[in-house]
């Protein structure tokens, strides 16, 4: 009986961790050290200016009879406008979701506009991280994918990025260059963070904090995954950060679908209000602006991962079935011991990622950490490792 409580508080923890972390996701909590967002791959960006709203204050003084009636047919009125307010939004939201579910069902579509994955991207992958590629066959490629091309070639004109290899900057132009100056066992790390840290962070203008949360998630969850691989002895480690990628399809796929179809209801909504002479519902819809509540709802309808395994499957099932097959035990919720070497090492790195971010935004409750542990299968000393590496920050040695 005790064995049994034991075990259902564990799991309730670890269910409460996971609600807590996309609240954490689509909130305005910040990392409380602003150096924590500094990935090390570009310069540091501008954080998101919040300005706080105006306090909606009531100079108080004693009121007349006639006044009192009046300050009580406001009240009424207020009471009024935002129960039909609230009615509307919860109609919005229900179509908005239904509107991105039906969007998001169409997998050739998510790959190539959402998640912007095109053939040259995916041979470029799977060239760099399966096989022995040569230069001159990774320039070819690269000069395909123009965006990363371009990032590569300003690191290596980076002091810092080429200092961290132990290598003086060069003002190089040339892809083939660059590729030698950095070495291939470095790229197969590097360049999947630069593909995949552009597919969250393009187009991000409703919800910078987001994007940059969950890439720092990313980042994390993928050199987690290859700290693991690395202590486990796995022969290649620099797949942690292509199945981050993976199990995160489904949150960018989900977001960035979520900014277009937010647009196309509300202008529908907008054209239907104005057509049936609706001026207060039209208002409504011309000032409503993206929810956290909408996004955290829709990040909640993808917790269970399963968007991530179909597109994965799609994607990688031929070249990289292993981690595919790491990411179907998460998603049909294998027991531990009957998962896979990769399979562990995602459950582990997914726990530990987790409250990782938590943790530097003062959500991780210190009481929680052994409990939580223990069910994550993180051995203290494993967790000591990980914790000291700041892996939210790309690591260029694994050695």
């Amino acid at each position: 009986m005790t064995a049994n409580r034991s075990q259902k508080e564990e799991h309730t923890l670890a269910e409460s961790i996971d609600i807590l972390f996309l609240r954490f996701l689509v909130g305005k909590n910040k990392i409380a050290n602003e150096e924590s967002y500094n990935d090390g791959l570009s310069e540091s960006e501008l954080d998101e200016q919040c300005t706080p709203g105006a306090a909606d204050g009531w100079n108080k003084r004693i009121l007349l009879d006639v006044e009192k009636q009046r300050v009580k047919r406001v009240e009424a009125d207020k009471a009024i406008k935002e129960k039909r307010n609230a009615v509307l939004m919860h109609l919005f939201q229900k179509t908005l979701l239904t509107a991105i579910q039906n969007r998001l069902s169409h997998h050739d579509e998510v790959i190539t506009h959402q998640l912007q994955l095109r053939e040259s991207t995916l041979e470029l992958l799977k060239k760099l991280l399966s096989s022995e590629p040569r230069y001159s066959i990774l320039a070819s490629l690269l000069e395909l994918n123009i965006s990363t091309r371009n990032h590569l070639i300003s690191l290596v004109c980076s002091s810092d990025f080429m200092e961290s290899l132990g290598r003086d900057a060069r003002n190089v132009r040339d892809i083939q260059a660059a590729i030698g100056l950095i070495g291939i066992d470095v790229l197969r790390y590097l360049i999947p963070a630069i593909i995949f840290k552009y597919t969250i962070s393009n187009n991000g203008l409703h919800n910078v904090l987001f994007t940059k949360k969950l890439w720092r998630y990313e980042l994390t969850l993928g050199q987690a995954c290859t700290a693991l691989m690395k202590e486990s002895d796995y022969r290649r480690p620099h797949e942690g950060m292509l199945l981050s990628a993976m199990v995160n399809f489904a949150y960018v796929a989900a977001y960035k679908q979520y900014q277009i179809s937010f647009e196309t209801v509300r202008v529908a909504c907008l054209d239907q209000a104005r057509d049936k002479g609706e001026k207060e519902q039209h208002d409504f819809f011309f000032d409503l602006q993206t929810d956290p509540a909408t996004l955290q709802q829709l990040l909640v309808s993808q917790a269970k991962l399963a968007l991530s395994l179909s597109l994965s499957e799609t994607l990688f099932s031929k070249d990289f079935p292993h981690l595919v097959n790491a990411l179907r035990e998460q998603v049909e919720c294998v027991e531990f011991t009957e998962m896979s070497s990769v399979g562990k090492i995602l459950f582990k790195a997914l726990r530990f990622a987790k409250y990782d971010q938590l943790r530097t935004v003062r959500l991780f409750k210190a009481e929680w950490l052994d409990d939580y542990l223990q069910a994550s299968h993180i051995s203290s000393d494993t967790y000591k490792n990980l914790v000291r590496q700041e892996l939210f920050r790309f690591k260029t040695n694994w050695s």
